[in-house]
């Protein structure tokens, strides 16, 4: 099975029709080459007279946006982040960047197991890290913004800021430099902790995926599950 996804190309000028398929036909090109369990693998596209198709491996279990359950339990929220950190840590080590980490793009497998998908879209304001909102460039650090978001959106089942229209929510990124709302009072400090490291955006100090991974956070949640298990 597999997901497609229609692109209609702008045929009103043959040069334009040529540029917008390439950009896709490369982008599309990158993506087939990044095998892991934790990214949907794009399987190919094909060209018809102006209709660009975008092959992709089937998610039946939708975005986590797109799931009705509210607020994860922080179990859950620990291993689901996780796994997106697994997935944007094998990203980064191949030199991409994802842009849009959030959890429309955070896909989930009926067996649990989480998949980034949506690479190089729009971007949406709420998920902008500071850096970008004050132009001064997206990279890594940008996409670990992006996570801590992300995790805040599955721990509250809405997205930061969600009060705000979009232009408020960018001008409040850009002015507080990563000073968001705190996860709620049920969740262990270790759990706030690591949704602080995720904001600390153009510092010296923030962390790359993978050391993030071995956060005490995830450590601990992963160690108990261990436990559980056995018993």
């Amino acid at each position: 099975l597999e997901n497609i996804y229609i692109v209609v190309l702008d045929t009103s000028d043959r040069l334009t029709t040529k540029k917008e398929y390439q950009k896709f036909h490369e982008e599309v090109n990158l993506l087939e080459t990044l095998k892991h369990v934790n990214i949907v693998t794009y399987l190919g596209t094909c060209l018809e007279d102006n209709i660009l198709s975008i092959f992709m491996e089937f998610v039946p279990g939708g975005s986590i946006s797109s799931i009705s359950f509210g607020p994860l339990p922080e179990i859950v929220l620990c291993k689901y982040t996780k796994q997106i950190l697994q997935g944007v840590a094998y990203l980064h080590d191949n030199c991409v960047v994802h842009r849009d980490i959030k959890g429309n793009n955070v896909m989930l497998m009926p067996n649990g197991v989480v998949k980034l998908t949506d690479f190089g879209c729009a971007r949406r304001l709420a998920w902008m890290a500071p850096e970008l909102i004050n132009e001064s460039g997206y990279g890594r650090k940008s996409d670990i913004w992006s996570v801590g978001c992300t995790a805040f959106e599955m721990a509250t089942g809405k997205p930061l800021l969600a009060s705000m229209d979009g232009i408020a929510a960018m001008f409040c990124i850009g002015a507080h430099r990563g000073l968001m709302p705190s996860l709620p009072d049920r969740f262990s400090s270790t759990a706030v902790d690591f949704r602080e490291t995720c904001y600390l955006v153009g510092m010296a100090m923030v962390s790359e995926a993978r050391n993030l991974i071995s956060h005490p956070w995830i450590r601990i949640v992963m160690v108990w599950l261990r436990f559980q298990w056995t018993i």
